[in-house]
């Protein structure tokens, strides 16, 4: 099974404009409200690719997310705290094709509370289930929270993937996660080393490795993805498809990696379906995530 951590779940809602102006007031047209955030964008992803998922992590008063997940057919266990559900603000500037994003930090959490995620996280999963931690922390929680949940869960026999930036990344480096994904930008700042020099790329993976982490997947967009192994390094194109949405990309490709991990197959088909699963995202607009059968058609094709 795979268990996905999501400690700071939002609303994300996609809107457009034909310009942005500063300094007067901007007329939007909103298209999309989908409940969202990486770890619930990586369950919702799982659930299509037809894994078996639950996910944990916390709700607010009203229990929006628990509404959102059930109406999704997702399993999950939650633990309620007060405050609101943030709000994730996607602006697509029609004239220009780009996208502004404006995240909310999400409501304060307790150590109290944490510790309540923690306890029902440690019930949730088995020995030899992969478990997800992706994401931002919400204010109040240390920058060393996933590296004790990776201690944990270690020990308990679970196998962990991490997906976050920044300081909770590096910090979560030294617990030695079964995996990592992070995307250009973020391997840039974690190792310092271009992913455009392959070779760099790769020693820079090494050194992770030396450090306890088991596989590194560096997901670079159009350009495909790499996996590193301590055995090999396995590269994949990205899927042949027309980009209308690049939101979630790299939540469908973890969780095409941990689905297909979780069934068994080798690392190499794993980042193929992976690709695919990211792939079948690009080709969604806004904030859609993969379907299964625009996976298999991509599956299906020689790329």
């Amino acid at each position: 099974m795979i268990v996905v951590l999501s400690m700071n779940p939002s609303m994300d809602k996609t809107a457009a404009l034909e310009r942005f102006f500063p300094d007067r007031p901007n007329r939007i047209r909103v298209e999309r409200r989908d409940l969202g955030g990486k770890g619930i964008n990586v369950a919702n992803a799982v659930h299509a690719l037809g894994g078996k998922c639950l996910l944990t992590g916390f709700d607010f008063p009203g229990a929006p997310v628990a509404e959102g997940l059930a109406a999704a057919g997702i399993r999950h266990r939650l633990v309620e705290v007060p405050g609101t559900l943030r709000i994730n603000m996607k602006l697509r500037e029609e004239e220009t094709g780009r996208t502004i994003e404006i995240n909310e930090a999400g409501a304060d959490v307790t150590s109290e509370q944490l510790q309540r995620l923690t306890d029902a996280l440690m019930d949730a999963c088995r020995p030899g289930d992969w478990v997800s931690l992706s994401g931002s922390l919400p204010p109040g929680v240390p920058a060393d929270t996933y590296v004790c949940l990776c201690d944990h869960l270690k020990r308990k026999g679970c196998l962990v993937a991490v997906d976050c930036d920044g300081e909770p990344l590096r910090r979560a480096i030294d617990a030695g996660p079964r995996l990592i994904k992070p995307n250009a930008q973020e391997f840039a700042a974690l190792t310092g080393a271009s992913p455009a020099d392959e070779a760099a790329a790769e020693e820079a993976c090494r050194a992770l490795m030396r450090r306890g982490v088991g596989m590194v997947c560096l997901s670079l967009g159009g350009q495909g993805a790499r996996l590193y192994t301590p055995w090999d390094v396995f590269v994949c194109p990205a899927a042949p498809v027309t980009p209308r949405g690049v939101q979630g990309a790299g939540d469908a490709m973890l969780a095409g990696l941990l689905t297909a991990f979780d069934r068994g197959n080798h690392e190499k088909d794993a980042l193929r379906f992976a690709s695919a699963a990211a792939g079948a995202s690009v080709m969604r607009p806004g904030t859609l995530l993969c379907r299964m059968e625009d996976v298999n058609v991509l599956l299906a094709a020689d790329w």
